[in-house]
């Protein structure tokens, strides 16, 4: 894995639990000196917190990120560019499509059948309207994704996001990486998530 998407593997992991707030706020400076990782890398790491560890990380992250690192320089970057409804929809089921491969729509069966409203927030909040944002790519999105539910201990989501994290071209190191990251010393949560990714 190389040196950027560690640093925001790491920052997502940081950034899932409160007991890790203040290595978060450490972690933060340190990435912004680096010059690795972009503002807008980190602002999106943090966004789709929400999606996995809550909305109370995602702020708590994004309350964080403005105290280490003002958008100061990137007050004067360009607006982007505006996305049609019909766009928006087509690039979150594309990025759900790669994600899931050949499981897309057993996963999505899946979803609807415990709730037609998850399965349709799954879609239109998940996939497009955060995980398809531009700004951060696949393989960093869903790699931070491995690290931050291997912290949580969500083992269900966690197996299906080191698949998808595969199907967008994650290697089996990186993933393993990942996980790593996302324990923080834990070898229980290690050993577990380790087991999933041999699946």
């Amino acid at each position: 894995m190389d040196t950027r998407t560690r640093t925001i593997v790491e920052l997502s992991a940081l950034a899932s639990r409160p007991e890790y707030r203040e290595r978060l706020r450490e972690a933060i400076p340190t990435a912004r000196a680096s010059g690795q990782v972009k503002r807008e890398e980190a602002y999106e790491c943090f966004l789709q917190l929400h999606l996995f560890a809550g909305f109370p990380a995602a702020l708590e992250a994004m309350r964080a990120l403005r105290s280490a690192w003002p958008k100061l320089e990137d007050d004067q970057a360009p607006p982007p560019e505006p996305v049609s409804y019909p766009q928006f929809v087509e690039r979150g089921q594309k990025l759900f499509e790669q994600v899931y491969g050949g499981n897309a729509e057993r996963v999505r069966a899946e979803i609807r059948s415990l709730s037609m409203e998850l399965g349709a927030w799954t879609m239109t909040d998940g996939y497009s309207k955060t995980l398809s944002r531009p700004g951060l790519d696949s393989i960093a999105r869903e790699l931070a994704t491995v690290a931050g539910l291997t912290q949580l201990g969500w083992e269900r989501q966690l197996l299906s996001h080191i698949l998808g994290a595969r199907n967008v071209g994650a290697s089996n190191a990186d993933i393993e990486e990942a996980i790593a990251i996302g324990a923080m010393g834990d070898e229980q949560k290690l050993a577990r998530a380790i087991l999933l990714a041999k699946k």
